[in-house]
């Protein structure tokens, strides 16, 4: 029997089974399970620069985080929710669950040899 090689790399993976891989045309994956969306490896500097801007702390509701308009996380206090709309997806955390996937983002960042880009612009209130 003959085993392939996965057309992949693991990145980082969590307690939750959600990982971060990188696909062999070099776009970077986030797997959750049932939901899995790839993105190029500068989409993914951003999204991790989003959620690190995030984990400051919401204090007040509406955009917390942004880098344009199809690139924000927002906070809504009533549910205790974060929501991360990135290029049309939209991902809703609570904050012990972007916590945990901002862990994933680091480890996957360091695995890459990358970092977070520039932290988005905090000028202008989407709000």
């Amino acid at each position: 029997m003959t085993f392939h090689h996965a057309p992949y790399t693991v990145l980082a993976r969590n307690e939750r089974n959600w990982y971060i891989l990188q696909l062999g045309d070099g776009r970077i994956q986030l797997d959750f399970g049932p939901f899995a969306v790839a993105f190029g490896c500068k989409a993914f500097q951003v999204l991790h620069s989003l959620v690190e801007a995030a984990l400051e702390g919401p204090t007040v509701a509406g955009c917390i985080a942004h880098a344009g308009v199809e690139r924000s996380i927002w906070f809504d206090p009533q549910r205790g929710t974060l929501l991360l709309a990135f290029d049309g997806m939209v991902l809703r955390f609570l904050s012990h669950e972007l916590l945990a996937f901002t862990c994933l983002c680091r480890a996957a960042a360091m695995k890459l040899g990358t970092g977070p880009l520039p932290p988005p612009s905090s000028a202008g209130s989407l709000n």
